[in-house]
């Protein structure tokens, strides 16, 4: 296994990967403008970036292949004259969906709302509608029948299910006031991670699939976010500033052993797994 990542120790954004030792680190991009929150195909073949290499200021989707190479872009939004941006974006399991978050600014109101695209057809769908709230960082559960996100449609940000088949959306966390971001549903369907500020700073916490039996699996006065499943749901890859910048890191799934991977002066963000192909 290896982790995909975004840095800006070449002096801006890009996407690289690294061994989980933190060695053999590759840069997949190197264009003007920031490449960020990258995500590859469960096959290892495709990568999909946010990049601002063609809109200034706004993120769109590119396809690449996994050497970075055959660079393709996905999404056309920031065109028009609308200042459009297309970011975080998720595969499916299948490799042939992206979830991502569409954030539409104009003079009134700046609004986020999640949105679905086929990679090959580049049919777009749009999958919440919220103009009041912020509707964000979506990733598919683990069967893909539904999508995770985050809202404040009901208050303080907090962890949402989205059923693709009915297009009903469950609220799985966020009865107290603290901020619920990043939900992320385990392998086998039964858990979700994601980040939360309820002891004051944002930490990694554990829960089953409808939110009951919260664990906080990070504990210390830094900032722990981004947690992403690894494929046997064994281990738990983690954006974390505790060493003073923010690196990559990973831990048990019970929380215990987190141990440092990337070690850079710049900064190293929003870990995801890349399977051995």
């Amino acid at each position: 296994m290896r982790v995909l990542f975004y840095s800006d120790r070449d002096g801006d954004d890009d996407v690289y990967v690294a061994e989980m030792d933190g060695g053999g680190i590759q840069q997949l991009t190197d264009a003007p403008g920031r490449d960020y929150e990258a995500d590859i195909t469960p096959d290892g073949r495709t990568l999909v970036v946010a990049s601002e290499r063609e809109s200034e200021d706004a993120g769109q989707l590119f396809l690449m292949d996994a050497d970075g190479s055959n660079v393709r872009r996905l999404t056309f939004s920031a065109e028009g004259g609308l200042r459009v941006t297309d970011d975080y974006p998720h595969w499916s399991a299948d490799g042939r969906r992206i979830v991502f978050q569409r954030t539409t600014a104009t003079e009134e109101r700046v609004d986020a709302d999640v949105w679905l695209i086929d990679a090959e057809t580049e049919e777009e769908s749009q999958l919440t509608d919220t103009p009041e709230a912020w509707d964000s960082t979506p990733a598919f559960t683990a069967d893909g029948s539904g999508v995770m996100f985050e809202s404040n449609r009901e208050g303080s940000f907090s962890i949402y299910r989205l059923d693709l088949a009915t297009m009903e959306v469950a609220r799985l966390t966020g009865d107290d006031e603290s901020d619920n971001t990043g939900g992320k549903e385990s392998p086998d369907g039964r858990s979700i991670l994601f980040t939360s500020d309820r002891d004051g700073d944002p930490e990694v916490y554990l829960a089953d699939a409808d939110g009951g039996n919260v664990r906080q699996l990070t504990d210390n006065d830094a900032r722990d976010k981004y947690p992403h499943w690894s494929p046997d749901g064994k281990l738990i890859l983690f954006e974390s500033d505790r060493d003073g910048n923010r690196e990559i890191y990973v831990m048990n799934s019970d929380g215990s052993e987190p141990r440092r991977i990337t070690n850079d002066p710049g900064k190293d963000a929003d870990p995801h797994w890349v399977r051995p192909r």
